[in-house]
């Protein structure tokens, strides 16, 4: 499979930004039977005439959604759209929205669109997901029904996101725009490499189990109440915005000894009255619990680690099966964004040193990714993540 990234900066006039995107794409553009655009764009841009457009003029399913920032092969952007278009003889593309999720039955509607995606005999590929933000449900849910239904698949994919407002966030599918639906990419016939990584490496120490939880809300952590127990760490609960203020405080999960990567969760939100939390995504019953502190070094070292074993493991992919690797993909936090602040470039200025020659790059900052925590030999462990880097390599 080849790919060609194309970049633009003209968020006011939809129609201008397509004709630049598809002048851009049409200079270089990757060959092969079969193709498929993907779009990260500003909350600003109208992303459905955008996405309607480059349909018209490219002639392919242009899928996508909005981004806090983007990624390019010159690092991270904003204010930006970023096109990366797939194409190739040997690999099949599908695409597909759901109906729309917030009314309730999403279980029944997300199985339903990635069954629509899934060829007969999935093998070597994969499915990306571009989810809808604030959904009455945790993000569990995209991995966890996929995985019941095509364990050996893996998911690359995140929520869409905004400036912060979480009010414009959409996803898209070829003049199409959704906020309560999610759109599905399917992409099979290559063989994609994974990598990711949480931010471990400096902990507060007071590891307790979750006593009592349902789905994303934990009521009580050892014998305290969820606030009380991050009242233990000198935290201030009494704040006017948990997401924010908690943002460099994620609760790391780890189930059991012999998982490769625990759950990292942010915290959403505080009820004073019980003294519960809500998380992004769900908190498993019986987990030990700890509070992480995360600076902004450990988030550059977490994305040259991921960086590293991404592309360790495309060069020992590649030496067996003598597959050419052409695009990579990363989905990281916007918690991640937060934490870094004003050195906002960091991850982006990291992908574009360690970036190998004739590679593409695109992606963006999420609210929440979707990424395998650990795949090999056809056993995929698909999960929702929070406060982590993803990578995928095509």
């Amino acid at each position: 499979m080849k790919s060609a990234v194309a970049v633009t900066q003209e968020l006011d006039d939809a129609a201008l930004a397509a004709r630049e995107l598809a002048a851009a794409i049409t200079e270089k553009p990757p060959r092969g039977k079969h193709s498929l655009g993907l779009l990260f764009c500003d909350a600003d841009l109208d992303g459905a005439a955008v996405t309607g457009e480059l349909k018209a003029l490219l002639g392919m399913e242009i899928a996508g959604m909005t981004t806090l920032a983007e990624f390019a092969p010159a690092g991270r952007l904003e204010l930006s759209a970023v096109l990366a278009v797939l194409g190739g003889d040997d690999c099949r593309f599908s695409v597909a929205a759901s109906e729309e999720l917030r009314s309730g039955g999403h279980e029944r509607k997300i199985t339903e669109v990635y069954q629509k995606i899934l060829p007969a005999a999935p093998d070597n590929g994969l499915i990306m997901a571009f989810c809808p933000s604030g959904m009455p449900f945790a993000g569990d849910s995209y991995a966890d029904l996929l995985s019941s239904l095509a364990p050996a698949v893996p998911l690359l994919g995140g929520a869409a996101s905004d400036d912060y407002d979480y009010g414009r966030a959409r996803v898209f599918l070829s003049g199409r725009e959704y906020k309560d639906a999610l759109v599905a990419v399917g992409i099979f016939g290559v063989q994609p490499v994974f990598a990711m990584r949480h931010v471990t490496s400096r902990f507060a120490e007071r590891i307790r189990r979750v006593t009592r939880a349902e789905g994303n809300v934990v009521y009580q952590v050892g014998d305290e109440s969820f606030a009380d127990y991050l009242a233990g760490f000198g935290l201030d609960t009494d704040v006017p915005d948990p997401l924010l203020a908690f943002t460099s405080y994620p609760m790391m999960l780890t189930r059991n000894e012999s998982e490769e990567q625990p759950l990292m969760r942010h915290i959403a939100s505080l009820n004073r009255t019980d003294g519960s939390g809500v998380f992004l995504g769900n908190v498993p019953m019986g987990a030990q619990a700890n509070i992480c502190m995360i600076s902004k070094e450990n988030l550059a070292e977490a994305c040259r680690e991921s960086m590293r074993s991404l592309l360790k493991a495309a060069r020992g992919q590649a030496e067996k099966t003598g597959y050419e690797y052409s695009t990579i993909f990363c989905i990281s936090c916007c918690g991640r964004a937060i934490i870094l602040g004003r050195d906002a470039d960091a991850e982006g200025r990291i992908l574009t040193e360690m970036l190998p020659a004739g590679i593409s790059l695109a992606g963006a900052y999420c609210l929440g990714e979707l990424c395998p925590a650990h795949w090999e030999g056809g056993k995929v462990s698909n999960r929702f993540h929070n406060c982590s880097i993803t990578f995928c390599m095509l």
